[in-house]
This record gives structure tokens, C-alpha cells and sequence, in this order.
């Protein structure tokens, strides 16, 4: 499917996840969108524009969109002048996901759901005392919860300088790694907190059968 579309354009119930994403964001009160670009990015370009129901959209492109997702939270490291939300595009979600990490009291905030099917792939992440202390695949660190992360975080523009920094150490010493690499040294530089959003309708789409996935849960 995506060898023609790219993934954030495939249509789910008359509209595609990236239109999707982006009415939430616009709902939430976003004026200010960067989209990280490479496959056919001319595609989402021509979708999306360069506004988007009243919020400016900016284009940032990764030449290297086959290597490690860590180059694409860098190619947008000049967008990173305010307080962010980093989002992954291939995420469906109801609007409510997206109110409670803007409305957590946390300065720094991930979203996680506690009710999740091991099963190597997903990126968890543990939290001690409420604070959380590692993002991976596989967690070795002390914890009293755990849970999947939805691929979304808000962060406080206090933290840029701690954020570039773990970002651009990351990307000199592997540039084919998952950015979660990075957010996993970042969080044991700053606090940060957590929503648990276990419930709540949303799911990541990675496969044909996430597809129906997203029908049943009505998204």
C-alpha cells in the first residue's frame, strides 16, 4: 500500500490519518505545525497545503527517510523554538487522547496505556514514583508501572537546549537508530511525566490488519 501512498495518507473511513491528526491538533488550539517529510513528500504536500484550517504549515525534509527515525525528529530541530508536541503520523486516535496530554499538568508528558499484548515490537515505557526513567522495547529498569507509549510527547521549551542536546549526540553516534534512543537519554536528564490513557480508543497503524483494527474501534 505504501510503495504508491504514503502511510500517513492511507484513508481510513473517508479520511486519511494525517487529516485526522491534524483536526485534533487545530481542535487542541495548534496555530503552528511542522511536518517532517520524505517518502512521496509531494504527496502530503498537495493533500495538506500550506495552511491547514487556519494553522500554519511548515515542511521539513529528510533526505535520509529509509535510515532511523532519529534523523527526522532532526531535520525539524529548527521548529523546536516553542513549547512541542512531537507526534508520530501513523497514529489514529479519538480527540480525547490527544486533550489529555495537552491539559496534563506535567511540563513534559508522554501518554502511555497500561493494557497492551507483549509482544517485543511495542515501545514501553517505565515509571518510578511517577517519573519516568526508561523508553524501550524491552526494560530493564526498576519500575512500578509500565505501559505502551502512544508516540506522542509534549515537552517544555525550558528543555530545548538538554533535547538538542541528547538528539544531536544520538544521531553522531548511530543515524539508523529509533529516536526513542534519544528520548530514553533525555529522561534520565529532565523530569518528565505521564497521562495513562488506558481506555481510551487508539492505534498505531503498521500493518493491513491495524487497518480494521482502527474500523472496529470506530476511529
Amino acid at each position: 500500500m505504501t510503495d504508491t501512498t504514503p502511510k500517513c495518507l492511507i484513508r481510513i473511513a473517508g479520511a486519511t490519518i494525517l487529516e485526522r491528526m491534524l483536526d485534533s491538533l487545530v481542535s487542541a488550539g495548534t496555530k503552528d505545525i511542522c511536518l517532517v517529510a520524505g517518502h512521496l513528500k509531494d504527496k502530503i504536500k498537495l493533500v495538506v497545503g500550506q495552511n491547514y484550517k487556519g494553522a500554519v504549515i511548515r515542511y521539513m525534509l529528510n533526505p535520509d527517510y529509509e535510515r532511523g527515525s532519529i534523523l527526522s525528529v532532526w531535520s525539524a530541530r529548527n521548529c523546536f523554538d516553542d513549547d512541542i508536541l512531537l507526534m508520530d503520523s501513523d497514529v489514529l486516535f479519538e480527540k480525547a487522547v490527544l486533550e489529555k496530554l495537552v491539559k496534563s499538568k506535567n511540563e513534559n508528558c508522554f501518554l502511555i496505556d497500561t493494557n497492551y499484548t507483549e509482544s517485543g515490537e511495542e515501545m514501553k515505557i517505565a515509571v518510578l514514583k511517577k517519573k519516568v526513567v526508561q523508553i524501550a522495547r524491552h526494560i530493564t529498569q526498576e519500575h512500578d508501572e509500565i505501559g505502551e507509549g502512544v508516540g506522542f510527547l509534549k515537552l517544555s521549551a525550558k528543555y530545548r537546549k538538554e533535547f538538542l542536546d541528547v538528539f544531536k549526540t544520538a544521531v553522531a553516534r548511530d543515524k539508523d537508530c529509533d529516536y526513542e534512543n534519544a528520548l530514553d537519554e533525555l529522561v534520565r536528564r529532565i523530569p518528565v511525566g505521564f497521562e495513562d490513557i488506558t481506555g481510551l480508543r487508539w492505534t498505531e497503524i503498521d500493518f493491513e490488519a491495524d487497518i480494521e483494527k482502527a474500523k472496529a474501534l470506530n476511529l
